[in-house]
This record gives structure tokens, sequence and C-alpha cells, in this order.
């Protein structure tokens, strides 16, 4: 499954190192982030999987290049406490689930090559080749100029992004939560949110009477599909501006288990990367949104 930006990033940590980002420092918290700070934030996803690469080959000399380079463009400043130790840590001592959340990070390095015009975002049940991304910055050069000369895609278009790849996790998690249900039906607990979307569907023509003579169970999963198929249709009809990273519902039914976890991991880290280029990091102990 996909993971948060912790332990990697941590913003109400900020790590001192050699050298500074361009522009985080006048970042305000809580905006979306310049282009600049995008670039600064793709080139340390870079360097971690690069990092990640290094604990097989255990080359020292390539470990060193990469920290001066990481140190000489401010790249540490994208990284909490936790990350950095990561980054810093011995050769060979990375856990698997270490370098699996490395991994993930490229998902977010696809988005962030998206929102500065290098790079397209693939459908959703399909992941990159990190090493494709990788090749299109300038990993271990003068990075002076891409930091410089970044652009971003127009606002409303990375607004739209991300409400596309919300609503891509809505569907992706309804499903995910039928099948919990269909392997063990007992399991199913008392769920309002569950149950206002149930009464909320009806208006879109489920029939939520015929569903529940199956039982609880049953209404359940149906409603969750009903829901998850409304979502996709919605998304992808013949006048959307989406139909690249179309995935229909049957598809998305179809898949086996692993591959519906892909998929949700997938569908979960782009829309955390999308919510990052919208609203930028958050306030450190900023009251909850209600």
């Amino acid at each position: 499954m996909a993971t948060s930006r912790t332990p990697l990033y941590e913003p109400e940590e900020v790590t001192a190192r050699e050298g500074s980002a361009l522009a985080q420092a006048d970042d305000v918290v809580g905006a979306p982030p310049e282009a600049d700070t995008v670039a600064s934030r793709a080139l340390m996803i870079a360097a971690l999987w690069e990092r990640s690469r290094l604990e097989s080959s255990k080359d020292l000399t390539r470990l060193t290049q990469l920290t001066k380079w990481v140190e000489r463009f401010g790249l540490y400043g994208n990284l909490g406490h936790a990350g950095a130790e990561l980054f810093d840590a011995e050769l060979g001592t990375w856990t698997d689930e270490d370098i699996d959340t490395v991994s993930w990070a490229s998902e977010e390095l696809q988005v962030l090559l998206w929102a500065l015009t290098r790079a397209e975002i693939p459908p959703v049940d399909q992941r990159p080749d990190p090493q494709e991304l990788i090749i299109t910055l300038p990993l271990l050069k003068d990075a002076e100029g891409f930091l410089e000369q970044s652009v971003l895609r127009p606002a409303d278009e990375i607004e739209a992004t991300r409400a596309l790849y919300e609503a891509l996790l809505e569907a992706v998690r309804s499903e995910v939560y039928a099948r919990s249900i269909l392997e063990d039906p007992a399991a199913l607990e008392p769920d309002d949110e569950l149950d206002e979307m149930l009464e909320a569907i009806t208006d879109r023509g489920f029939d939520r009477a015929a569903a529940a003579k199956g039982g609880k169970p049953a209404e359940a999963v149906q409603g969750l599909r009903f829901w998850s198929r409304s979502l996709l249709t919605e998304l992808f009809g013949d006048a959307s501006p989406h139909l690249a990273q179309k995935i229909d519902s049957a598809k998305l039914v179809s898949l086996d288990d692993a591959s519906l976890a892909m998929v949700l991991g997938t569908a979960q880290a782009r829309a955390e990367a999308l919510a990052w280029l919208v609203e930028g990091d958050e306030e450190v102990g900023a009251p909850p949104e209600e």
C-alpha cells in the first residue's frame, strides 16, 4: 500500500544542512508551492530513489557524491528529521519497509514532473518506471538551471487533476470496502457514513430496499459498488477531459486483490502529491478542519 509522506516529509521538522533550496524560505505554509520548490522536491525524491538503489550496490563513493550534491542544492530541506536520518543511514541498513516507502515516492515524482510540464500521468492502474523519470532530471549534475527555470502548469489544471484523483481514490476505496465485507460479512459494523452514502445514492437510482432483502452485508456491497460505478461513469463520460486516465468499474471489480491494492496505493499517493501542489504544507499547530 502507499504510505504518507511521513517519515520522508515532515515540514514541521526542518532539517538544516549546507545550502538552501532557492525559494522554500519564502513559501507560505498552507499555500501552493512555487515552481522551484516543486523542482527541489522532485530532485530530493530522485536522490532518495538513488540512495535506495545504493542499498544493493553498496557504492560508498557514489553515496558520498550523492550526499554532497544534495547538500550543494539544499535538498535536505524537503525532508523531515526521520527522512534525513534514513537518507544518511549507513549503507545496507535500510529495512524492506524503508525501500518500499521510497519506491512509492516514484508516484509523487511522476505527479511533480507532470506539474512541471516534464511528464504525463499514466492511468491509475499503471505505475511509472522510476528510471525513466530519473533520467529527465539532472541527478548528480548542475541543477541550478533546473531549479531556476522550472514552471508549473496552470493552477486550475492542477486543481482539476486533484479533484479527479480524489474521486478516483473514493471509487477505489469503495471497491476495497466492498471486498472486505464480502470476505467477512459478519465483521460489518454500524457505519454512519456508509448509511449516509446508501441513502444519498437512492437519488441516483440505487434500489436500497431491494438490496436490503439480501441482508445488511449485501446491501452494503451493492451500494458501495453502485457508488464506485457512478463516480467512474461521471469522471469518464464522453465529454470528459480525463479520458487518458480512464478506468471503468468492470475492470476495477475484475482486478485480483493484489492488483486492487496496487491501484489503491497509486491513487492515494497521487492524490496526496496533488493535494500538496494545491495546498502546500499544513501549518504547524493549526487546528484540524471540522
